[in-house]
């Protein structure tokens, strides 16, 4: 027999390939005749011979769940009626044997593989006294390795002995075959979670195999080092950029300079590579043992592959369960050597299996799950080093090639690395965008993701459990209101790989897109993108502005003129867009329809919330509230306002007198509390005004800004009327403003900044150390009251005297909002 690499096409190159290793060879007539059955893929998964009466190839299937058990018991009972000859139908092909191989008998069926690297087909035949026996056919060099190494694990164990486990017998081996005995009883079963006799064989190979080394001299670790290494080096693959980046970051967190316990692993330790039997386990397919592997890598490579290719669990559900199962029944191993062991798995089993599947043509949907998973869990690991919005971008970016997607508008020289405060937009098909914004919103390290729904595109605003944020517009149509500027389906099917694989646009769809986003919205294109694209060579630049000469009847003779909005060209420019595919009056007034819609669904969205800064003059609130109105929208991607002590719905006093402007100008150039007015009926008169515009302006604001989810900051609020009426040159009883502050708005957060009489002193000199202390002790005890009494809202009094420290903890309390 000889084993050959092999990458076959179709079911009869398969067929002839696996019956010369069985012995037989193709015929016109006569000869053995086969049946068969294809995976949902299309390709051959069992074959046996047309005469066999019993699903034999049902010894290849884990029916382990409910729907596989059920599928099991279906084909066995067409067998017993006698119609399985109706479900499975012939083959087209016939072969007759050379009786050059003395196995298989007859009656035998084939499982032919699993497409990879490490293919092996196995045939199962009973032999001459009816003992079950399979047979080992590797397809492939790298299996034929794997198939010896079996070879040699099977014989040593057999000389081992163990009250826990039992292993097939050798019966022949030969470098490209392996004959073994069956391990299954009569009352062998299926176990889809680890049960007694699973945690006695992990106890036993703890209790006869366990020994101490330093991590660094281990093979494994050499092992580990040389796949994450050769995974990182790879010039082009499809593993994902963000995968081997994380196994990275995670490699670099172990310290190999420590001593850690190892004990014999099967390797591939699976629900369906054992039979549970009543005292033991029988185990097989025993290619993958390692003779010293980390703690409990049985335990754990059983859930994650239960998990995610039957269960199809959630990386956190699966870390949970495998972490309870440790603790619960080896607790005689700390929380660090159980993580630490846990990372190792990790690392090892995914660097083997994406080397692996780098090699591998054709990959099954199976592939796709576990790297999904493996990043979920890596992700997990990670949650503790890495920041949050980092391994999502990671996670995201990592899906979007299988999803057939583009980053749009991808300025970064990589974009998995975008600057700190830029948000992601992506192309997608809209059902694709659907499962991106689910995926966004169950991404395991997110504390809340706020989504927002339009006609041509969905926003999700993540929030993550470290504080980070990001915002990813999924967009499936290219629109600037009504209008078309860009066709999605042509963009996504000529995109291009960037670094680190990342797909997007043609250089032509990204600029086009750019030009008009900006250019539409009456704007020159930032230098931002503007040097992206100048960055280009000479003749590609050219090419750039002669598309656009050609298409939209503009030419400039340089990008730098073309990114400089024109209002006369940008006229002409809106003609021409008009008149492109997809922009006739019926389509453009259906998506005007929609963009209506959406724009009065935005007043029903998740609201914006209202923010105020009080304190005396020299506090610090107009720096804080800069910071914070930055923070604002570049962190969390806020739209902000600010508004001076009232929502100025109706202008000041003195406008009525000297008109807006300049009553504006003498306000800005009078220092505070220079009033003198004493009478009670002027300042009723005074205050009643501006109570009027609170209670007028209160509804402008939230119809205006916090009900479409604008973040609203006061500096000052009604607050003042209480507690320094004097400012606004009223004289009225604290206790009568303080009543109405009943009917004014509670915003969620109030912050008082206080600050030592001599530091306001030194910052400004308009009010005497004394009345600095009267005041902070009045707005002190105001916020006290206030704090009992309106439960819904938070009033916070900070010595501002440290502005890093004061806007961490402002930006804690703001996280605690943002939804």
């Amino acid at each position: 027999m000889t084993t050959t690499t092999i990458g076959l096409d179709t079911d009869q190159e398969l067929l002839t390939d696996l019956m010369g290793k069985l012995g037989y060879v193709p015929v016109a007539e006569g000869g053995l005749q086969l049946r068969g059955f294809h995976n949902p893929a299309g390709g051959l998964r069992w074959v046996w011979p047309a005469t066999l009466r019993q699903p034999l190839f049902l010894e290849f299937y884990n029916a382990a769940s409910p729907k596989a058990k059920l599928f099991s018991a279906f084909v066995r009972s067409a067998y017993a009626v006698g119609i399985a000859d109706a479900l499975f139908p012939l083959l087209p092909y016939r072969f007759a044997s050379t009786q050059a191989q003395p196995w298989p008998t007859p009656d035998f069926a084939l499982f032919t593989g699993t497409p990879g690297p490490y293919r092996k087909a196995v045939c199962c035949y009973a032999d001459a006294a009816g003992q079950q026996v399979f047979a080992k056919l590797p397809l492939t060099l790298k299996a034929a390795h794997k198939v010896q190494a079996e070879t040699k694990v099977l014989r040593a164990l057999s000389r081992r002995p163990s009250t826990s486990f039992q292993v097939p017998e050798v019966v022949k081996a030969g470098p490209d075959f392996l004959l073994q005995t069956s391990v299954k009883s009569t009352h062998a079963v299926r176990a889809s979670a680890p049960i007694y006799q699973h945690f006695a064989y992990l106890q036993e190979q703890l209790r006869e195999t366990m020994v101490h080394r330093n991590l660094a001299d281990t093979d494994f670790w050499q092992t580990v080092q040389q796949q994450v290494t050769a995974l990182q080096a790879l010039p082009e693959t499809r593993i994902p950029y963000g995968l081997r980046a994380k196994l990275q970051h995670l490699l670099r967190q172990i310290n190999p300079q420590q001593v850690v316990p190892l004990a014999f692993a099967h390797g591939d330790f699976t629900p369906w590579n054992c039979w549970v039997e009543p005292e033991k386990l029988a185990l097989y397919d025993l290619e993958f043992a390692l003779p010293e592997a980390p703690l409990l890598y049985d335990l754990f490579h059983f859930h994650v592959q239960q998990g995610l290719l039957v269960r199809r669990a959630t990386g956190t559900d699966i870390r949970q369960q495998l972490w309870d199962q440790a603790w619960e029944q080896f607790p005689a191993f700390t929380e660090s050597q159980l993580q630490l062991a846990l990372r190792l798995y990790l690392l090892h089993q995914i660097s083997s299996f994406a080397l692996v599947y780098h090699e591998q043509e054709q990959w099954h949907t199976q592939i796709q799950w576990l790297l999904a998973g493996w990043n979920e869990l890596l992700t997990l690991e990670l949650a503790s080093h890495l920041e949050h919005r980092q391994l999502c971008l990671y996670d995201l970016l990592d899906g979007l090639a299988p999803q057939g997607g583009v980053v749009l508008k991808p300025r970064a020289e990589n974009a998995y690395y975008p600057s700190p405060t830029s948000d992601v937009d992506l192309l997608l098909t809209k059902e694709r965008g659907t499962e991106v914004a689910a995926f966004l919103q169950r991404f395991p390290v997110v504390r809340s993701a706020a989504v927002r729904r339009q006609a041509h595109m969905v926003s999700v605003d993540c929030f993550f459990q470290d504080g980070s944020f990001l915002s990813v517009d999924v967009l499936h149509q290219l629109l600037r209101k009504a209008v078309r500027i860009g066709n999605s389906a042509e963009v996504l099917a000529h995109a291009q790989a960037a670094t680190a694989a990342v797909p997007v646009p043609a250089p032509h769809h990204d600029f086009e897109y750019t030009w008009l986003f900006y250019w539409l919205n009456q704007s020159h294109v930032p230098t931002t993108h503007l040097r992206h694209f100048q960055q280009r060579p000479a003749p590609e630049q050219q090419q750039l502005l002669t598309y656009f000469g050609n298409k939209y009847g503009l030419h400039f003779d340089s990008l730098t003129s073309a990114a400089h909005y024109e209002p006369s060209l940008g006229k002409q420019l809106r003609q021409q867009v008009a008149r492109q595919p997809g922009n006739q009056a019926v389509s453009r007034w259906w998506r005007t329809c929609q963009y209506g819609l959406s724009t009065i669904a935005s007043f029903f969205r998740p609201q914006g919330f209202v923010i105020t800064f009080s304190g005396v003059d020299g506090a610090g609130k107009s720096t804080v509230i800069a910071h914070v109105k930055e923070r604002l929208e570049k962190k969390w991607r806020k739209r902000v306002v600010v508004i001076r002590h009232r929502p100025s719905v109706l202008p000041i006093l003195s406008a009525w007198k000297y008109g807006r402007q300049e009553a504006e100008k003498r306000s800005a150039h009078t220092l505070p509390r220079q009033g003198n007015n004493q009478k009670v009926s002027s300042s009723l008169a005074r205050f009643s005004y501006y109570y009027l515009d609170y209670v007028l302006g209160q509804a402008v604001v939230w119809l205006k800004y916090t009900r479409r989810g604008h973040v609203v900051l006061y500096d000052r609020y009604y607050f003042d009327f209480i507690n320094d009426s004097r400012r606004s040159n009223i004289c009225l009883p604290e206790r009568f403003t303080k009543a109405l502050y009943t009917f004014v708005n509670k915003p969620r957060l109030n912050f008082f900044l206080y600050a030592a009489p001599e530091e306001i002193l030194r910052r400004k000199q308009e009010l005497s150390a004394d009345t600095i202390v009267q005041l902070t002790q009045k707005y002190q005890a105001l916020f006290g009251q206030l704090s009992g009494r309106y439960h819904q809202s938070q009033y916070v009094p900070i010595e501002n005297h440290n502005l890093d420290a004061t806007l961490t903890l402002i930006g804690r309390y703001i996280q605690q909002e943002i939804k």
